[in-house]
């Protein structure tokens, strides 16, 4: 264990809040704020993939703290209810669009008039959220392969689309024409350096940012929550597991 990997624990937390938040918290806050020429600025539309998740609740949570604007997509009335809760301007709910997947061959002109009227409704659907035809000015990614098309084609000119991951595939495809025509980025981002993790833990601390705790259960439990997580029926917010822990809720060392 190197110096720079140890950080303070936030005193009012338990440590299964302390715990839940140190890999989503920062991964967001990188995605949102690390990428100069693209940092969200006060007023700006962020669109949330997953906005319901561990990295999700983040997001929403650090997107209003910057004084812009979150737009959440999420797959039920629960998740999009505690979206709102969290501070979401709304919810495009995902299960509406039956666009997803991989982007046709260009020359597939049916295959691509799908996907383009998929696309816009969506798109359409963040304008009805807002009461304006405004555009996410950074598109928070974690899917993939399933939504990044739709993720390039929403993003507004001259913005970013920032991606974590790929929880529905690894390829990426990609219209060129919108991303040279309309200057859009799209940025890799993996975790987080250490004055980001101290830049969230001040938030934390602060009472700004909540750690989302949703669940927390014991090693024995690592496997359903794996499990739940690949079927895509976790609890909305973080996780967490206690290890050789004597008591739950505790804030203090044994």
């Amino acid at each position: 264990m190197s110096d720079f990997q140890c950080h303070p624990k936030p005193k009012r937390l338990t440590w299964a809040e302390a715990a839940c938040f140190m890999v989503t918290g920062p991964t967001a806050y990188r995605q949102l704020f690390g990428w100069p020429g693209n940092v969200v600025k006060p007023g700006e539309v962020v669109l949330i993939w997953g906005g319901a998740g561990g990295l999700g609740s983040m997001a929403i949570q650090l997107t209003r703290i910057a004084g812009a604007i979150p737009i959440a997509v999420a797959s039920t009335d629960e998740r999009a209810k505690f979206c709102l809760e969290l501070g979401a301007e709304g919810v495009v709910d995902r299960t509406k669009f039956d666009h997803w997947g991989r982007l046709p061959d260009t020359t597939d002109e049916a295959g691509m008039n799908h996907f383009h009227k998929g696309a816009r409704a969506f798109g359409k659907a963040i304008w009805e959220i807002l009461g304006t035809r405004q555009l996410p000015k950074v598109v928070l990614e974690h899917s993939g392969q399933d939504t990044l098309p739709t993720s390039m084609y929403v993003c507004d000119n001259g913005g970013m689309v920032v991606i974590c991951g790929g929880s529905t595939g690894y390829n990426g495809d990609v219209d060129l024409r919108h991303l040279w025509m309309r200057s859009k980025r799209l940025q890799g981002s993996h975790a987080s350096n250490f004055r980001e993790y101290r830049e969230v833990i001040k938030l934390i601390d602060a009472g700004l940012l909540q750690p989302c705790l949703s669940a927390c259960g014991t090693i024995e439990d690592v496997g359903l929550y794996h499990q739940l997580l690949h079927e895509n029926l976790h609890p909305s917010g973080n996780m967490a597991v206690h290890i050789n822990a004597t008591e739950s809720g505790s804030t203090e060392l044994a």
